[in-house]
């Protein structure tokens, strides 16, 4: 994934019923016991997304598991909260329960079934205890409001006001630029009363199920704007201090934290600065005992930061290169149309619509210019000599363009220059073409 991209996915606010987080409410619970009132709701987004479920044992206490921060806008990290309840409260949930088993309670609809959304209650019917269950999308519009208006506040104040039974964030440290590499340290916290594991990220695949992590500028400190130019990409990348992990696991234990220290590049260029650093992390987590002792799926904004980059990046001819193949790499499969825009500036090569036949030579464009739609004749990048494309091309990015030392000088910085007079060292790696210009001999 993109990390310049992570701040501005719109993900829907789903979640995923996983045994996971169901085990960290039983346990505290001690749900072996059935009890006259006691529910549970979920709702479920698929494989991807982490959980949300409130419950309520019945007697005194509401919980509250959400493992899904991605789209919220002020809360962190993911983890499982109780609440005590009293009077008011603790008879609102009461009478929820009542309407949960209702015999119409299921005389709504229609189902779906993405994502699926259900929900358990434990009803007293002559004299024995009956567990019900059933689809939260059936439930009629005439019980709706009694169902979820107080579940839905009280998840929120257990959020903030309840105990923590699990509760795990993540935070950006640092970004320091170490021979032509950043550094970048981040750091897992665990603020609740539970153990909590995870693999090393070095060894996620950089999917939202395998597991992601990723950290970019929110903003820089001083503009309104947000921005999603660039960022790290840190699932998968050398993890520099693997020595503290010798097993491949983070283990926070109740308060602690844990540095992690990533050798990465970013995914596009940076202007020195002081940034607030968010980010997102797709991964599985487990805790001790039957708490998450199947790995759970959850997925997490983290606590913003103030983050300094020092330097420019790329700021000499070895960056530039190592720049330019990964954004090369990743431009590749984002050609340019004819009459489309371009949107960044840069050196592009012409590619033939149809047969795929390259130019030989780069033109350079800007971001804002518009591609032509009509025919361009070129030399072709091929080994026969005097051949040509000819017809209709798409553009695609092949380097820097030109770039002066600073604004509005005439002064091209040396590595960036697309012309080498004859007789001078060339100014970069690559494979440069004999040309004559006009009244040379």
């Amino acid at each position: 994934m993109n990390a310049s991209r992570i701040l501005y996915s719109v993900f829907l606010v789903s979640v995923l019923v996983l045994m996971g987080w169901k085990s960290a409410m039983a346990d505290d619970m001690k749900n072996d016991v059935l009890r006259a009132g006691q529910f549970s709701m979920s709702e479920s987004g698929g494989r991807e997304y982490g959980s949300r479920q409130m419950s309520f044992d019945g007697e005194g206490k509401f919980y509250f598991a959400k493992g899904d921060t991605i789209n919220s806008e002020t809360q962190t990290g993911v983890g499982v909260f109780v609440l005590g309840l009293q009077n008011r409260n603790l008879d609102e949930l009461k009478n929820v329960a009542q309407a949960l088993c209702d015999k119409d309670i299921q005389a709504g609809g229609p189902e779906t079934y993405d994502p699926p959304a259900t929900f358990s209650v434990t009803c007293l019917e002559e004299g024995r205890l009956v567990t019900r269950t059933g689809s939260l999308r059936l439930i009629p519009e005439k019980f709706r409001k009694k169902v979820f208006d107080g579940p839905l506040r009280l998840a929120e104040q257990a959020w903030v006001e309840g105990r923590k039974l699990i509760k795990l964030d993540f935070t950006t440290l640092s970004a320091e630029h170490k021979n032509g590499h950043f550094i970048v340290s981040i750091r897992f916290m665990n603020s609740g009363d539970r153990r909590i594991k995870f693999k090393t990220p070095d060894q996620w695949p950089g999917s939202m199920v395998g597991g992601d992590l990723g950290v970019a500028p929110f903003s820089k400190i001083g503009k309104i704007d947000p921005r999603d130019d660039w960022g790290f990409a840190l699932a998968g990348k050398k993890l520099i201090n693997q020595d503290d992990f010798p097993d491949g696991a983070v283990l926070l234990n109740p308060g602690e934290s844990k540095i992690l220290k990533f050798d990465a590049i970013p995914d596009n260029k940076i202007a020195k600065g002081e940034y607030e650093f968010s980010g997102l992390a797709f991964m599985r987590i487990e805790c001790e005992g039957d708490i998450w002792s199947q790995q759970t799926q959850v997925d997490f904004r983290p606590i913003k930061t103030r983050i300094t980059i020092d330097r420019d990046y790329p700021s000499t001819p070895e960056e530039r290169q190592q720049w330019e193949a990964t954004h090369r790499a990743g431009m590749s499969s984002q050609p340019v149309k004819p009459g489309a825009t371009f949107a960044e500036d840069g050196l592009y090569r012409p590619v033939r619509t149809s047969g795929g036949h390259r130019g030989l030579l780069l033109k350079p464009f800007k971001a804002g210019d518009v591609a032509t739609t009509e025919s361009v004749t070129m030399p072709m990048d091929s080994k026969y000599a005097g051949s040509t494309i000819d017809g209709p091309v798409q553009w695609v990015w092949e380097a820097t363009a030109p770039t002066p030392v600073k604004q509005w000088s005439l002064d091209i910085i040396e590595d960036t220059a697309q012309f080498c007079k004859p007789g001078s060292d060339c100014p970069s790696n690559g494979r440069w073409i004999r040309r004559h210009p006009p009244g040379y001999p």
